[in-house]
């Protein structure tokens, strides 16, 4: 078992995050295809090849396997491992280089007090906090460190990788202070801003809202949309190139005709799934089922219904007969009931013979009178457990664990899971490994309530379309798209049809559109340079058991979007913009005439509203929700005045100051919240970076 196992038991998102799981997949045949390892893409300049990307990868993939128990890793996940590598490195490369033009560095001395020192480092203090006392373990990281040379090369792997990570969050944390560190608050802007926090404002209001102007009354001009884009512009800026896409899609849901053909096809083979004999039972279960035999003992809770309460109510050797769960057909039979544990603990001595290699010298015979020998010592209580494991245990990590495997699932102890259940807590016996390089003797030293389980042999087929359904729909699809060669006369075409149109704006390296998964060939395409705006797929397309019809609409580059791209968008703000000076113009001419707000509302036809307590951070003005530009007015207000007409966000408001309220005023407390805020944003300083910098991404040509 590995040393650092505590670390090894975090889930592969945890390992992300700590910029472990530098990961990726083998491009292959894309490369030699080539001719040759090409390039993924540059950052400022720097080189990220394939060649890097795969080296990372067969390391990676590997430790994640591990720590996941796989044998393959899903797509989904490869997908999303993936793009995470490149983020990763994209941050990387970017602090890399201001750290370097800054010089930053850190110590020997500071990597040693952030191990075993003062100044302990957060995920280190994670880590290798002891469960049982909730201290931090300063002996056992001091033994971890001295004894690097003895781990395994997993574990060797596994701390170096830790302490390129801890040393770069270091060099990370200093580059963020000091870039927080030249930004402040002047004692001036404190003492303005808290000057307007200190007052407290009743007042009067009569209000006009954009709503009492009908849409007919703005009517909007070009210019009208090209005073908002210059004004809001920057609200609209673009991070990564984008595209947007609208596609039809066609469902392969399976006929009526085929849905009796596959319940006929479920009952026969529940026929003979009642005839098979015991010996060729599994042999059968994994030729006829969509899923391998699967000898684990579960709890009736565990299963999906109706086989819950369908397992409960059988007796061993029962059938039960085929019900759909899901989008499945299921049948399965009792093979064995029992009484046990959810989770088992064990401590083992690894005994190893020749086989074994290294500097075992010992035969298999003195192996196993070993095992014996160390098994009856135990027994007779001459030696603890733990003692033995220090004095007999060929496991190189014995003094870190003295032989506790931790707590696992009822099952995960592979051939000695029968025995640990099967023991008693406190009894000791000795197997054979099944490699035959030596002997475990094993601890029985805890075990959940036991529970009734079931073994059940389960045969599941899937409710799928036909080929010939499959190949009626894309046919329908192809003839669709092969008659409707560019957006226009897609969407003309889906109206006539009364097909549903869907859209979607996707980035260069997304796999799923929309809440569709699978869908990384669309997205390839509508990133291809040779993909037009404007024009519909040659290729129907498959994604998650539909087919797919796509046009591009357009392309978004980084940077600011053009006026046309965002009119949609911005239409309904263009016009509140002009409804809000209709009624500008409409308070100015009546403000003229009116020394106070009840003239001003009698003279609009609007009521008066009395507001206690607006202040200029405060989250509402009364009725009218957040106007943030009316509540600085009233602050900045000096004596009672009749205020106005002031643009807000829902209307145009007068506002009459009847009474002010002082409060204490706190200029630190300003700045104290000012610097607070500026540290939460802080923490996504690298997009700052990455606004700046040149980012060359070719991942879209090979995956």
């Amino acid at each position: 078992m590995g040393i650092i196992g505590s670390i090894r038991k975090h889930s592969w998102v945890a390992v992300l995050l700590v910029g472990i799981a530098i990961i990726a997949f083998i491009i292959g045949d894309l490369t030699k295809q080539r001719g040759g390892i090409p390039d993924l893409g540059k950052i400022n300049g720097t080189t990220i090849t394939a060649q890097h990307f795969n080296e990372l990868v067969e390391e990676q993939e590997n430790m994640y396997k591990m720590q996941q128990g796989l044998n393959q890793i899903p797509s989904e996940v490869e997908y999303q491992i993936r793009e995470q590598v490149w983020q990763t490195l994209v941050d990387e490369n970017l602090l890399d280089e201001q750290i370097a033009l800054l010089g930053l560095q850190v110590s020997p001395l500071e990597m040693s007090d952030m191990y075993t020192g003062e100044f302990i480092h957060p995920y280190l203090e994670r880590q290798f906090t002891n469960p049982q006392t909730g201290q931090y373990d300063y002996q056992y990281v001091a033994n971890l460190l001295n004894s690097i040379d003895r781990l395994d090369t997993a574990d060797r792997q596994q701390l170096a990788e830790l302490e390129k990570y801890v040393k770069k969050d270091r060099m990370q944390q200093k580059y963020a202070a000091l870039v927080a560190s030249g930004l402040y608050m002047p004692k001036a802007v404190a003492d303005k801003i808290a000057a307007l926090d200190n007052k407290n404002s009743d007042v009067r209001v009569a209000s006009m809202l954009f709503s009492s102007v009908a849409d007919e009354d703005a009517n909007l001009t070009e210019q009208d949309y090209q005073n908002y884009y210059y004004k809001h512009k920057a609200e609209f800026r673009i991070r990564e190139e984008l595209r947007s896409i609208e596609f039809i899609t066609y469902p392969m849901t399976p006929t009526p005709e085929d849905l009796a053909k596959i319940e006929e096809e479920v009952q026969n083979t529940y026929a003979e799934f009642t005839q098979v004999a015991e010996d060729e039972l599994i042999y059968f279960v994994n030729s006829e089922s969509d899923h391998r035999y699967d000898s684990t003992f579960v709890k009736a809770s565990d299963l999906a219904k109706p086989l819950d309460s369908l397992v409960m109510g059988a007796g061993e050797g029962s059938f039960i007969a085929p019900h759909i769960v899901g989008n499945e057909w299921v049948m399965a039979k009792v093979l064995k009931t029992d009484v046990r544990p959810d989770s088992l603990r064990a401590s083992i001595i690894v005994i190893l013979n020749e086989k074994a290699g290294g500097e075992i010298t010992r035969s298999d015979a003195q192996a196993k009178a070993l095992a014996d020998s160390v098994e009856a010592l135990v027994k007779s209580g001459k030696m603890s457990f733990e003692d033995a494991v220090m004095q007999y245990s060929d496991d190189p990590q014995k003094a870190d664990k003295k032989g506790d495997q931790g707590w696992v699932l009822d099952g995960g102890y592979g051939f000695l899971n029968e025995g640990i259940v099967r023991g008693a807590v406190g009894s000791v016996f000795t197997m054979q490994r099944p490699d035959e390089i030596g002997y475990f003797v094993v601890k029985v030293t805890d075990k959940t309530a036991a529970n009734k389980k079931y073994r059940i042999a389960q045969i599941s087929h899937e409710i799928a379309p036909s080929e010939a359904t499959t190949r009626n729909v894309y046919n329908e699809a192809n003839r669709f798209a092969g008659q409707n060669r560019t957006y226009a006369e897609m969407i003309a075409a889906a109206q006539a049809e009364n097909k549903q149109v869907r859209s979607a704006m996707v980035r260069m390296m997304d796999n799923n559109i929309a809440g569709m998964p699978n869908a990384r060939s669309i997205v390839q395409w509508a990133f291809n340079e040779e993909s037009e705006v404007g024009a519909v797929a040659d290729q129907v397309f498959e994604a998650n058991d539909m087919y797919v019809v796509v046009a591009l609409k357009d392309v978004y580059k980084k940077g600011y979007p053009e006026l046309n791209q965002i009119r949609d968008m911005i239409e309904n703000n263009v016009r509140l913009e002009k409804k809000g000076e209709i009624l500008m113009a409409r308070a100015e001419e009546a403000k003229a005439s009116c020394k106070d707000i009840n003239s001003f509302a009698v003279k609009l036809n609007t009521t008066v509203d009395t507001i206690d307590s607006v202040t200029f951070n405060g989250y509402y003005f009364g009725r009218f929700g957040m106007e943030p530009k009316v509540q600085a007015a009233v602050a900045a207000n000096k004596g009672n005045n009749l205020i106005g007409p002031i643009k807000g966000s829902t209307g145009v408001y007068m506002v009459q100051v009847d009474k002010e309220n002082p409060q204490e005023s706190n200029p630190e407390g300003v700045r104290a919240q000012f610097e607070q805020n500026y540290m939460q944003k802080m923490r996504s300083f690298t997009q700052v970076l990455k606004d700046n910098a040149k980012i060359v991404d070719q991942r879209n040509k090979f995956f």
